[in-house]
């Protein structure tokens, strides 16, 4: 009982700190061109990446990833976030844009509602988990303790509170119950527990069962399945595919598209995000983060394969959760990992950059903004493309939200987006 105890506490904490890519703690690369092929990047990096390539670079195709932390029920001000978050992205001068967490259906469809004109192309894994629900002897203790112990609660601080004084409600969860109860963050205990006690009443009525593992097992998947990934494009896609990753608490995927812009020729892209490596959170399984992301990786690197045969311009894009040292202040993240990507022939412009910055960085003000260093674990890799890219961060400004009856500082997340600019040199 203690260890099914232990697993289920960790699955919660660990979906509780699983939106945070990273905790607190070069050469000049080619991309398949002749030395000297990435361009520094000159003036301020928002304004820079709506200038002119220059007269020797043809029609450039830009490239973008951001994670929009939209992890309702983890991080601040969601629904505060929410909205400018989405229109700020939509303005962003981009071709091809690989997002993260989009967890929620409804922050998805206002993305691609407000990028419809710009970027119609789209690509995203339906959620995993459509059905499950629970019984009143799972929802009762647990909406009692709430009430009692965690009443008042903004939606980032319920799941703590939940963990710390509710154990013995979360201990007798279902994996059917768990995933519809977090299907919707918004909704407090008691809205929820109505919610799924209905879809148990439907899905018995329908004769359905809960989704399971490989080998029988129920899995646990926070926000119904979703994988919060999801590719945007002003590109036909000529081709899509997708491969699930192994993941121990929410699901992870590499969407793969083909696509074959003018200004570029053909591009095989890949847009995922990898599991963080939770320092201090016990694993459900008894392994480590850091084996999971090894393993993501290496079946993320078998599939580039099988998809390209090696060959063809292919990029690799998103939230990697791992990341080189850039002194002075960008600090290393699983380097051995990312070391790994850099020998499977991927190069980093961005990185190669003197002006590189952190994209998870300590100082933003939606993480408390302190701290003086960060990491750079949002990428853009680039194999076989001839020609020359550059990058510039973009979504790095602050907002003011109103919270409650407060004005409040913010980020638009807790990570800023990473623009890199293709483009094949003139004959």
């Amino acid at each position: 009982m203690q260890t099914a105890w232990l697993q289920r506490a960790t699955i919660l904490c660990a979906l509780a700190l699983s939106a945070c890519s990273g905790d607190k703690s070069r050469a000049r690369e080619s991309v398949g061109a002749p030395e000297g092929g990435v361009a520094p990047q000159a003036g301020a990096p928002e304004d820079a990446a709506r200038e002119s390539a220059g007269p020797t670079r043809a029609s450039p195709f830009r490239v973008a990833t951001y994670n929009g932390g939209l992890a309702m029920g983890v991080l601040k001000y969601v629904d505060e976030r929410a909205e400018p978050l989405i229109r700020a992205l939509a303005e962003q001068p981009v071709d091809l844009l690989c997002v993260q967490e989009f967890w929620l259906e409804e922050h998805w469809q206002q993305l691609a509602s407000a990028t419809s004109s710009t970027l119609p192309s789209t690509f995203r894994l339906p959620p995993g988990h459509e059905d499950g629900g629970c019984t009143p002897q799972e929802t009762d203790p647990l909406v009692a303790c709430a009430a009692k112990s965690c009443a008042g609660l903004t939606q980032h601080a319920l799941l703590p509170c939940l963990l710390q004084r509710c154990a013995a409600g979360l201990t007798s969860l279902s994996p059917g119950c768990f995933n519809c109860l977090s299907a919707n963050p918004r909704q407090g205990p008691d809205e929820l527990a109505r919610a799924c006690l209905r879809a148990r009443t439907n899905s018995s009525a329908a004769g359905a069962r809960p989704p399971a593992r490989a080998g029988g097992a129920a899995a646990v998947e926070a926000y119904s399945g979703a994988s919060g990934t999801a590719v945007l494009t002003s590109a036909e896609i000529l081709e899509r595919d997708a491969l699930v990753l192994p993941s121990a608490i929410d699901r992870r995927a590499v969407l793969y598209t083909r696509l074959s812009p003018p200004s570029v020729g053909e591009l095989h892209v890949f847009c995922t995000h990898l599991t963080a490596s939770l320092e201090g959170v016990p694993h459900p399984r008894n392994a480590s983060w850091q084996k999971d992301q090894s393993a993501q990786i290496d079946a993320l690197l078998d599939y580039v394969d099988r998809k390209t045969g090696g060959r063809g311009a292919t990029l690799l894009l998103g939230d990697l959760n791992t990341g080189p040292a850039i002194a002075p202040s960008i600090s290393a993240r699983l380097p051995a990992h990312y070391n790994r990507l850099l020998a499977r022939g991927f190069a980093n412009p961005y990185a190669s950059q003197g002006d590189a910055q952190c994209t998870y960085c300590f100082d933003n003000p939606l993480d408390g903004g302190k701290g003086t260093r960060g990491l750079l674990i949002d990428h853009v890799l680039l194999r076989g493309f001839e020609g020359d890219a550059y990058g510039a961060q973009i979504m790095r400004s602050s907002l003011t939200i109103e919270a409650g009856k407060k004005k409040v500082k913010s980020g638009y997340s807790d990570h800023y987006g990473l623009l890199v600019t293709l483009s094949r040199r003139d004959s």
